[in-house]
């Protein structure tokens, strides 16, 4: 991954908690690695643990959430299960 990609995603996940927080989320972890796979955020919503996925973009016209895929949400799911079993929801940012 480059370097400008990297530091896209850092400013999509700083962008991602700000947004969480202000809406009374905690933000718990961050960049959770199992393996190969990562859990971008994981935040509390209430009494909830919520994995959050965040995918940003500086293109116009570029949906990012169109690159989250059935392979993708796998890989998600199964970073979520390795690294937080007590999630119970993943969402998309």
């Amino acid at each position: 991954m480059g370097r400008s990609h990297r530091s896209a995603g850092s400013r999509g996940e700083d962008l991602a908690a700000a947004f969480l927080v202000a809406r009374g989320c905690t933000v718990v972890a961050r960049n959770l690695r199992v393996g190969p796979d990562e859990v971008d955020l994981v935040v509390l919503d209430g009494d909830r643990r919520v994995a959050v996925e965040v995918k940003y973009t500086t293109q116009s016209g570029v949906d990012p959430l169109g690159s989250v895929g059935s392979s993708k949400l796998e890989r998600i799911r199964r970073a979520v299960a390795r690294a937080d079993p007590a999630v119970r929801r993943i969402d998309l940012v």
